[in-house]
């Protein structure tokens, strides 16, 4: 299962890997690139052989990891096929089809290439295989929705009814730009999460009081998310530390630690997203305590062997 090991492999694996990640970055690049007639003009054979010879890798590693699934431990047991059914359907590998699908579907279907080159920067969500943080990011936005959700309630509520009231206030003053609730949203949003371009601005005095109340609001309000995203993560990331130092400190505890349990314990490690060097980290810090214990200080003789 080199394909899961991620950037934190070794040899070949880890070569393979960024491989995969510089080719998803040059296609990204190379959907900029086509953005421009000239380059269009002067590249466009060599920009069709990219993107030919970048669905064939990609496409061979979806099939890959479809067909290697069955190797994973976690589906020990598990029928072959279902398995693989159970992957193809995980967000993962649902991503992994959908940078490569609209290639296929358009000598099938009539797309426009605009559209078409907006679904090739799907390519840039595969990065997840290969960055564990990102899953443990999307991990705490699946467990922080029903808190953001509530956050953007509130702010929902707060960009109408400013809305509402601006209309009132600024109606008559300036028909053109607050013509009507819908057009005053843009007005509201733009207050509401402090970007002000400055296109519409209140002229009433009423009307500034008004703009300066949503402003200050939204400072915390558009702030809250991202102060809960954030300490959720840094919970998380310690949460999942925790964890991997339990288990380390467990089989280390004889004193030795064998090949087996290293690998178990780096499986491990990239299962909770914890970088390598992490791992790496937290084994030397419990080998340093099991050093420690394991003489007598009294009279410095060993009491069990060390690794």
């Amino acid at each position: 299962m080199g394909l899961e090991i991620g950037l934190a492999g070794r040899g070949p694996a880890r070569w393979l890997h960024a491989f995969i990640i510089f080719l998803i970055l040059a296609n990204v690049a190379a959907v900029v690139l086509e953005s421009y007639p000239p380059y269009t003009a002067a590249f466009g054979r060599a920009f069709w052989w990219f993107e030919l010879f970048s669905v064939g890798v990609f496409t061979a590693e979806y099939v890959a990891r479809l067909w290697s699934v069955v190797e994973a431990p976690r589906n020990k047991g598990l029928n072959p096929t279902l398995a693989r059914l159970r992957y193809a359907l995980s967000p993962l590998a649902l991503i992994d089809l959908a940078a490569i699908l609209p290639f296929y579907l358009a000598f099938l279907v009539p797309v426009d290439l605009r559209f078409l080159r907006v679904l090739r920067l799907l390519r840039l969500l595969k990065l997840s295989h290969y960055f564990p943080g990102l899953d443990v990011f999307l991990y705490v936005l699946r467990v922080q929705l029903p808190a953001l959700m509530a956050a953007s309630l509130v702010m929902l509520v707060l960009i109408l009814f400013s809305a509402c009231l601006m209309f009132i206030l600024e109606g008559e003053a300036q028909p053109e730009a607050f013509s009507s609730v819908g057009a005053a949203i843009w007005w509201s949003v733009v207050t509401l999460t402090t970007v002000g371009y400055g296109d519409v601005t209140p002229l009433t005095p009423l009307g500034k009081v008004l703009g300066a109340v949503i402003m200050l609001l939204g400072v915390g309000t558009v702030a809250l998310p991202a102060a809960m995203l954030a300490g959720r993560f840094s919970e998380e990331i310690q949460s999942r530390r925790g964890q991997l130092e339990s288990l380390v400190a467990e089989m280390i505890d004889d004193g030795l630690l064998e090949s087996a349990e290293r690998d178990e314990i780096d499986r491990v490690g990239r299962e909770l997203g914890i970088p390598s060097e992490t791992v790496h980290q937290i084994v030397s810090s419990q080998r340093s305590r099991v050093r420690a214990g394991a003489f007598c200080p009294h009279c410095g003789k060993p009491l069990r062997p060390v690794d």
